[in-house]
């Protein structure tokens, strides 16, 4: 494959090799992403000097890494340190060894540029205006301010789970005592940097310690999307996984879904900072973001090179359009009938037949523009491969209320199959956003039908009552004997939807 970049990350708890491509028409694709635990911060000793067995492991887990981006013929991947070779009194001797034994050279991130990596993955790929990022790493946690996509402030605190852990845990896992401690410290640690207090705006987490909290929040939950991009939880959802591990021995943690092994024993120290954290803002939306400090950095660079096509204000635009790019979508331009949709769906909300529609109307355009799309696996089951592809997929802009109800839009085929892929998602829409998906949706199938080439003839519609009746006049350019066909074959969605008789009517519109 052409156009792969690789970096590496050297943290604090693990060491990590990700290789990504990029292009405007599929965005940022992650392929390989390795990872080896080396908890370099736990080499450090009093003095903060990083023994040789620590510089050892860190060589050797680099020299594996050479022997894959060698296979994948990657000859300058980008590498980044943060806390623990940055706070390393003997950083530069690290540096040399590293560039002798294995000719890489290391970039050692200032914590401002660590702050600002994760803040600017989060404004790029979220649509949240003002939120406060988290970054938790093994030796440090970066917390930044944002408002209307701007960062206002950061700091990087000098602690993260592992040095949490080696500084209050004395076993596998803290004690009572030991929590309290570490909650105290966190809490003086936070309440130095006033404009972090009383924010009450989103706190949205960057990081494997937080990925973790969610896995096992969405396990203990069985919640029916995947992916952790965009979760979100609450500060009682914290609370509450909390309390499961204060109640379980170390043995038992490591076999709790989600939770990896390797994070059984320093995963107390991200959850208590968490919700500290949440508890000192006002926060009430704790949101996970599953694009953090590499993809920061893989972003900047693509700007330094002027390939970059990330937009603060088109994160969901381009969603659809890299969706587009990776299933080979043929691009549906006809503003005409997407239009056509807009303007009837309002007229019957207007008329009292169906409900308004209360999301982004934007929503609805991304719907027309991937309805069915699943074709492409096989056209006889368009709708289930659309519906499982959408749920199954990382959407950036989209939360995750958002990609069910463009889910169920873009699949619609009928009342049946829309109520059996609804069924295990009940819990995340409301029964009256689940009406208004499906009356839309039922709308949208029809207008879509008129569709029947790339270049419909139909350029507009309205509708009025004729007594009990409703007549629906679609004006065409050109001929209709396409379009008219459809129409009265899929009309039944509308009146099944209003209950009511729908009379066609066409008129030719003169081209001037």
């Amino acid at each position: 494959m052409e156009n792969l970049r690789a970096i590496i990350d050297i943290g604090s708890n693990s060491i990590r090799l990700v290789v990504y491509s990029y292009s405007y028409e599929k965005g940022l694709e992650e392929h390989h992403n390795i990872k080896t635990v080396a908890r370099l911060s736990g080499y450090l000793n009093e003095q903060n000097e990083m023994q040789t067995e620590g510089i050892d492991r860190l060589i050797e887990t680099l020299l594996n890494f050479q022997a894959v981006l060698n296979d994948l013929h990657i000859k300058q991947p980008v590498i980044a340190a943060t806390a623990a070779v940055r706070q390393a009194s003997n950083q530069q001797h690290i540096l040399e060894r590293v560039c002798q034994e294995t000719g890489l050279t290391i970039e050692v991130l200032s914590a401002k540029q660590e702050a600002y990596y994760g803040y600017l993955a989060v404004v790029l790929t979220t649509n949240i205006r003002d939120a406060m990022t988290v970054d938790m790493g093994g030796g440090s946690t970066e917390v930044t301010l944002y408002k209307d996509k701007q960062l206002v402030e950061s700091y990087s605190f000098p602690f993260g789970v592992v040095t949490l852990k080696n500084k209050f845990v004395s076993g596998d896992v803290p004690t009572l005592h030991e929590r309290k401690a570490i909650k105290a410290f966190v809490h003086e640690q936070f309440k130095e940097q006033p404009w972090i207090q009383g924010k009450g705006l989103p706190v949205i987490t960057i990081g494997g310690s937080a990925r973790n909290i969610v896995q096992i929040d969405q396990n203990r939950k069985n919640y029916p999307l995947s992916g952790t991009h965009q979760y979100e939880m609450s500060l009682e959802d914290i609370r509450s996984i909390d309390y499961l591990m204060k109640k379980i021995s170390f043995s038992e943690r490591k076999k709790i879904d989600g939770l990896s092994s390797d994070r059984a024993d320093v995963i107390d120290g991200a959850i208590i900072t968490f919700e500290t954290l949440l508890e000192l803002t006002g926060s009430t939306l704790f949101m996970h973001s599953r694009k953090g400090l590499r993809e920061g950095i893989i972003i900047e660079k693509l700007e330094e090179n002027k390939e970059h096509t990330f937009f603060l204000d088109e994160v969901d635009s381009s969603a659809i359009r890299h969706l587009h790019g990776k299933f080979a979508i043929e691009a549906a331009d006809n503003t005409d009938l997407i239009d056509t949709f807009q303007k009837l769906r309002g007229q019957f909300a207007e008329a009292g037949w169906i409900q308004d529609w209360s999301d982004d109307p934007e929503m609805l355009t991304y719907a027309y523009q991937l309805f069915h799309f699943g074709k492409q696996v096989d056209i006889e089951s368009a709708s289930q491969h659309t519906f499982y592809l959408l749920t199954n997929s990382t959407l950036d802009g989209f939360t995750n209320k958002q990609k069910l109800k463009l889910a169920l839009l873009s699949s619609y085929k009928n009342k049946q199959t829309f109520q059996q892929y609804i069924q295990p998602y009940q819990g995340i829409l409301t029964m009256q956003e689940i009406e208004e998906c499906r009356e839309a949706g039922a709308l949208l199938r029809f207008v879509h039908s008129l569709q029947t080439t790339k270049h419909s003839s139909i350029v507009d519609a309205t509708m009025f009552a004729k007594g009990e009746d409703i007549l629906l006049t679609l004006f065409t350019r050109g001929s209709f004997v396409l379009e008219a066909y459809q129409a009265a074959k899929m009309k039944k969605h509308i009146e099944k939807l209003i209950n009511r008789n729908v009379i066609l009517a066409f008129e030719v519109e003169e081209i001037t």
